[in-house]
């Protein structure tokens, strides 16, 4: 049986690009899962690299896909750095005749229906010398589905319904690569089944829960819930969270809410500071876990202590006593 494995990129620690309220981790896995999902309908075996925020190095994906003894690895991504649309990548290594290439065009063709459909610019075919390329021992294909930091993708990025037309282009291109055998796979993979508690109300909303992460998406499907942008907007509104667009501190105070946490819409609003500014003091939370811009942990000793911003990014701080950069939901 053909072997599949599919790599939700970042996770956990990891955020990956973030961008108008997003984080690539939690869109990768989102798109991944629709791709699993498409793929039960058909006689191949399939293997994610993680099914929840988990941190994971490039070499524990690549170990874990050559263990395993997979036929194609596939890793999801999103892009960033101002441009738009959509783009795939092979290992720079191999020629436009190898067995990579050939998949790749084949999964290339499927998804270019929806860049039609959605009037995304498809920036092509291309090559490079990432690790999940060069160090799987199975083709590879990396592809990176639209840009979080221009708005007009990140538009799309929240809509349901696209993160699962790309997803199963995704598995369509499998498919008709591989020749699987099966009916539809949208079809004949069974419907999950409704949790009891089905409407948002207050009450379903504060249901306890093992997870611990950090993630809105995972939290909501540890309960039950349905994790998609217009039933987290519905909760927001129940919550007093006004004006919800999925940003990471709107994320932040809905979870929050959700776990019965005292920080409510209210009291987070005075929690974060609203606008940054050089000069400005703030605390780092105890919560806190990495630098923005690294995965090295932040020493307790500096958390909860009046620090200076030196210089203010997007999503991050850069804090003059540490000359590190700080994610602005993780100070206060």
């Amino acid at each position: 049986m053909t072997k599949i494995y599919i790599d939700a990129g970042h996770g956990g620690s990891d955020p990956g690009a973030v961008g108008n309220g997003l984080r690539e981790k939690d869109l990768t896995l989102m798109i991944a899962k629709h791709t699993q999902d498409y793929l039960k309908g058909y006689n191949c075996s399939v293997k994610m690299s993680r099914t929840n925020d988990k941190t994971l190095s490039l070499a524990q994906r690549t170990n874990d896909a050559n263990k395993w003894g997979a036929d194609f690895f596939l890793s999801v991504h999103i892009n960033a750095g101002g441009g738009t649309g959509y783009e795939d990548f092979i290992y720079n290594g191999v020629s436009n005749t190898s067995k990579s290439a050939k998949l790749r065009n084949t999964i290339h063709s499927e998804i270019s229906k929806v860049l039609t459909k959605y009037s995304i610019t498809n920036r092509g075919k291309k090559k490079a010398n990432f690790h999940v390329l060069r160090e799987t021992k199975m083709p590879a294909v990396l592809t990176e589905n639209l840009f979080i930091d221009r708005r007009e993708d990140a538009n799309l990025l929240k809509d349901d319904k696209f993160l699962k037309d790309i997803g199963q282009a995704h598995a369509k291109g499998i498919v008709k690569a591989f020749k699987l055998k099966g009916g539809s796979g949208s079809t004949s993979t069974s419907k999950p089944s409704k949790p009891k508690q089905s409407k948002t109300s207050k009450s379903n909303n504060k249901q306890t829960s093992n997870y611990t992460g950090d993630s809105i998406v995972d939290y909501l499907k540890s309960i039950g819930q349905p994790s998609s942008f217009a039933h987290r907007k519905k909760l927001a509104q129940q919550h007093g969270i006004k004006n919800y667009t999925g940003t990471a501190s709107q994320n932040t105070k809905l979870l929050n809410a959700l776990r019965g946490n005292k920080t409510t819409a209210t009291s987070v609003k005075n929690y974060i500071p609203r606008t940054f500014k050089v000069g400005q003091r703030v605390r780092i939370k105890s919560s806190a876990k990495t630098y923005s811009r690294s995965n090295v942990p932040i020493p307790s000793k500096y958390k909860n202590k009046s620090l200076t911003i030196q210089q203010v990014g997007k999503d991050d701080v850069l804090i003059k006593e540490l000359y590190s950069w700080v994610r602005k939901s993780d100070t206060y």
